[in-house]
């Protein structure tokens, strides 16, 4: 039996979880940046393994994420239908900042003399009604060629209903430049909404040289390290894929960390600015963290270097999009996991406006130079430097990849934030820790405040390097009752790769109103997916026993533009399978909204089936190693200076509870228990802290 490794690479960190039996090791070093695929061979060197005993590596990446944002795409250029040049420039008419009016949106990936316009047409129907232009074609590509062009996007009008001419489009563009880089809107989106089509063809083309470029270098390098096992990929629907498919299909990894942290909290639940990590992956251990304590409502709040990465778990399971939007304007219509991430990190810079008022992020000092007290060259005040000036973090505790903490450095930083303010160094640190906790829960309102949900009915999850610190303090401003802390938190979505496998999404418009809705015609629409479904599972080499088909219904209220995806019956469209539709619509729609109208028909908008490869979670051992020793130190809590008992984590036997106010250190991360809340350490070795006045 081999190692099972899950790696996610953030913007500051390279997580590492690897498991073989009862055997578990975790490594946590600092990222390399640009060259992240070093930080991989880094980790598993740290760890101790190497790379010929490996059978899986599940891997959670941000190469697509910060190409999209710090816009490091490839230049492309897109081939549209003649009229509808500037599909990707109009947009939605909506905007970013509505009462900002020196406000502009973002650029198009696209230049607009890189929009090529070509004669060809179909109808709504998917009717033909001017056949392509093939030789225009040919000119487009040769001219975006002879721009250094490499990356080509297709995507004509109603092509969805019939992909013939983008087929024929593509295939010219390789007859033409066969090195090229080619997507098209009909094999990623069969959809029609134009903008959302096209915009998501376009950032897939965008990012196809540079993830295709980053995968087969990493892929290449392990192979040479003795590597020869399976390479694999989070993505942001809370799923793995093959390389080949991420090099087909890269849009689809734009959240691919922060959703595996997520996947970890469902999974805790009973569910089987570079962003900091991988979102994805550290959703998923949420979900598995809620299902082993029985906990059906949580927040999971992943705190990296960089950013905060904050979804909610409901029943078990984290809300699922059709849409999401790394920035404003550029709408990825695949489905993910529902985030929100902001620039609230460890290495978040604290720094003065014109007007002389206090700001925490979302600059970040990054892996290089990082945070002051890392003693490689940083300057500025940063988050981290602030726990340590209030001995949160102290310098003789070493951080994971042996940071040893420079006391010193850091206060000189936050001396020099606090002078433009006026303050002490400690009363600045305590007013960065204030922001930074304030603009975390301000988004935390937004996903549950705004949705008609009350925080206090939740628990928290927080991880990520600086997750815990935070933690309880968040906790009090949110209301939340009860913290639970994972038994790794630092490299928790590391360890969420390793709770998921293969997952792949296909969808296909049909809209027709549901009381009229013909059963063979929507079974017809299921059959032809699921058929294409079993054989993309199949070339990812996936046994049938092995796969899991998972048909949903797109409904929508008439005269709507989204919609609610819903589970179908697993057995298809069943004589009864209107009323069954429409009741659990009703339910969904009650849920979502707190407010249902039965008055107002509803039809049906797509098809949809995900594919999933089954696959059998690690169990991860907890074994306390005593004895416990305890030392002292004074921490600078919320009401002032405080003696804070020291303890390492580790040695702390299940069944321990501790009434704060505690420090519990531990290799990947370190986790702060102000006064009046008690911890508890569970049978699984996850920490459960407790606001004491709802215990009593």
């Amino acid at each position: 039996m081999g190692w099972r490794v899950g790696i996610d690479t953030g913007g500051t960190y390279t997580d590492l979880v690897a498991v073989r039996g009862q055997d578990r090791r975790i490594a946590k070093i600092p990222s390399t940046p640009p060259d992240y695929d070093q930080g991989v061979l880094d980790a598993i060197r740290a760890a101790g393994i190497s790379p010929a005993d490996i059978d899986l590596i599940a891997h959670g990446t941000t190469v697509a994420t910060n190409a999209i944002i710090v816009g490091g795409g490839a230049p492309t250029a897109l081939l549209t239908t003649a009229g509808f040049r500037d599909v990707l420039q109009l947009g939605r008419h909506n905007r970013g900042e509505p009462f900002d009016i020196l406000w502009d949106p973002p650029e198009p990936l696209v230049r607009r003399r890189h929009r090529y316009e070509v004669p060809e047409r179909l109808d709504a129907d998917g009717s033909e009604v001017e056949p392509l232009d093939e030789g225009a074609v040919r000119v487009a590509v040769r001219h975006a060629a002879a721009q250094g062009i490499r990356a080509f996007a297709i995507c004509f009008l109603h092509s969805y209903l019939d992909p013939s001419h983008e087929e024929r489009a593509h295939a010219i563009v390789l007859e033409e430049q066969p090195d090229a880089y080619v997507c098209h809107s009909a094999e990623l989106l069969r959809e029609p909404p134009e903008f959302e089509r096209t915009s998501t063809t376009v950032i897939n083309a965008t990012l196809m040289p540079v993830v295709t470029g980053y995968l087969r270098a990493l892929d290449d390098r392990l192979r040479e390290a003795g590597f020869g096992g399976r390479l694999t990929v989070m993505h942001s629907g809370g799923g793995l894929m093959s390389v080949e498919s991420a090099v087909r299909f890269p849009a689809r990894l734009v959240t691919s960390g922060p959703a595996a942290g997520a996947k970890a909290a469902e999974g805790l639940a009973g569910g089987v600015l570079p962003a900091s990590g991988s979102p994805a992956a550290a959703v998923v251990v949420a979900q598995v963290i809620a299902s082993d304590h029985a906990i059906d409502q949580l927040i999971s709040l992943d705190i990296g270097g960089t950013s905060a990465d904050i979804a909610v778990v409901r029943d078990g399971q984290a809300r699922l999009v059709t849409e999401y939007s790394p920035q404003f304007g550029q709408p990825i219509r695949f489905p993910a996991i529902d985030l929100i991430t902001i620039g609230a990190g460890g290495g978040s810079v604290a720094w003065v406006d014109a007007g002389d008022l206090p700001h925490v992020g979302p600059r970040s000092a990054s892996a290089i130079p990082g945070p002051a007290a890392y003693g490689r060259g940083g300057t500025e005040a940063t988050v981290t430097d602030a726990n340590v000036v209030l001995g949160r973090l102290a310098s003789d505790v070493d951080l994971a990849g042996g940071v040893h903490l420079d006391a010193v450095a850091a206060y000189v930083a936050v001396s020099a934030f606090a002078d433009r303010l006026g303050l002490t160094p400690e009363a600045a640190a305590r007013g960065i820790i204030d922001i930074c906790n304030n603009n975390m829960a301000r988004s935390i309102r937004v996903v549950t405040v705004h949705r008609g949900l009350d925080p206090r009915d939740f628990t928290l999850v927080p991880f990520g390097g600086a997750g815990p610190l935070h933690a309880a303090e968040l906790a009090d401003l949110l209301g939340i009752r009860q913290v639970l802390v994972p038994i790794a938190p630092g490299v928790t979505s590391g360890l969420g790769c390793l709770y998921v496998d293969i997952v792949h999404d296909l969808g296909e418009a049909r809209i027709v109103p549901l009381a009229t809705a013909d059963r063979a015609d929507l079974q017809g629409i299921l059959d032809r997916l699921t058929r294409e479904m079993r054989s993309r599972l199949d070339e990812e080499g996936v046994e049938t026993a092995l796969q899991s088909i998972e048909p949903s219904v797109d409904l929508r209220y008439l005269g709507q533009v989204r919609g609610l995806t819903i589970p179908a019956p697993a057995s298809g469209f069943d004589g009864r399978f209107r009323e069954d539709l429409r009741d659990r619509f009703y339910a969904e729609y009650q849920r979502q909204f707190h407010s249902v109208s039965r008055e107002i028909p509803i039809e049906v908008a797509a098809i949809r089936v995900r594919g999933t490869r089954i696959t059998e979670r690690p169990s991860i051992p907890f074994r306390a190693g005593g004895p416990i020793r305890a030392t002292e130190r004074t921490v600078i809590g919320p009401d002032g200076p405080v003696t804070a008992r020291v303890l390492d984590r580790s040695t702390l036997p299940v069944g321990t509870v501790l009434e704060g106010p505690l420090v519990l250190t531990q290799l990947d991360s370190t986790t702060w228990v102000p006064a009046g809340w008690a911890a508890e350490v569970r049978t699984s070795g996850d920490v459960l802290l407790t606001r004491q006045e709802a215990i009593r």
